[in-house]
Parts: C-alpha cells; structure tokens; sequence
C-alpha cells in the first residue's frame, strides 16, 4: 500500500512539474508576441564580460543603451558561446549597434528580435534561460550598470 502510494505521489509530481514548465513557457510565448507591435530603435553595445549566470554556467553577457525621445534606457543581454569565441565576441561587439525593440507605453521594456547574434543563441530577459539580477551565483549583486552615458 505504502509502495502505491509513493508511486503514485512521484506521478503526481512530475505531472505538476511537466504542467508548470508548459504554464510558463507558454506565458513567455505570449509575451514575446506582445511585442509584435513595439517600436524598433537601434542600441549599442556598451560594455562586455564573462558573467557567471549560475553554479556551472559562463557566457558573455553585454550592456546596451538606446534611447526614446531624448532618455536613455539600458538593458543586458548574454550570447550562448563556447569559452575561445566568448572573448572574441566580448572584444569585437561592443561599439556595435543592433535592433531592439520597445513597448511604446513603457519604453524601458526591451526585446531583440533576433535569435542570434554572430551565430550564438541571444539570452535575453524574455527567454527561458534569462538569469535573475541578483543571487546565489551571480557575481555583480545589485550593482548598477555604469553605461557612462553621461560623459
């Protein structure tokens, strides 16, 4: 009985599991086709590091400004790369320009609507594999980004 029981909880669980991860990508989906109407705007490609987005994981992760109606709004993105073509990505993209999109009602949301950047996997703030701010293995804290616009 107990035996039953136990199965039947494992069950259980990976059916929440396997319904939770769809409820989520899913609400990510539609959010992604909320931006089929924002206004696109060219960024640059401020600043650049290997970031630590949690215990196992390095890629090169990038600052960007862009700016609405004379204010500047900044946004990080990270490229799925190996570690050879993450320090070459880091020296050759920043200065750079790329298309980003905004929510006209709320101009500091973003969204690049590319899926790839110099043929690496673009992890922004509308993917799946977006990292929090701030955590456990995240080295920059609450730091504020510096984009030195104002010089």
């Amino acid at each position: 009985m107990i035996f039953w029981m136990i199965v039947f909880g494992i069950l259980a669980l990976a059916i929440a599991l396997v319904v939770g991860v769809g409820k989520y990508e899913r609400r990510t989906d539609e959010q992604v086709a909320d931006t089929a109407d924002w206004i696109e705007t060219e960024a640059t490609i401020q600043s650049a590091a290997i970031e630590r987005l949690n215990k196992y994981t390095w890629f090169p992760g990038f600052a960007f400004s862009y700016s609405v109606k004379g204010k500047y709004f900044s946004g990080r993105f990270f490229l799925r790369a190996e570690d050879e073509q993450s320090q070459e990505l880091i020296k050759t993209l920043v200065g750079q320009q790329l298309p980003v999109q905004y929510d006209p009602d709320d101009p500091s949301a973003w969204f690049i609507s590319e899926n790839a950047i110099a043929g690496c996997e673009i992890i922004q703030k509308l993917s799946l594999d977006y990292p929090p701010d701030s955590g456990l293995y995240r080295d920059d804290g609450d730091a504020p980004i510096d984009l030195h616009l104002n010089r």
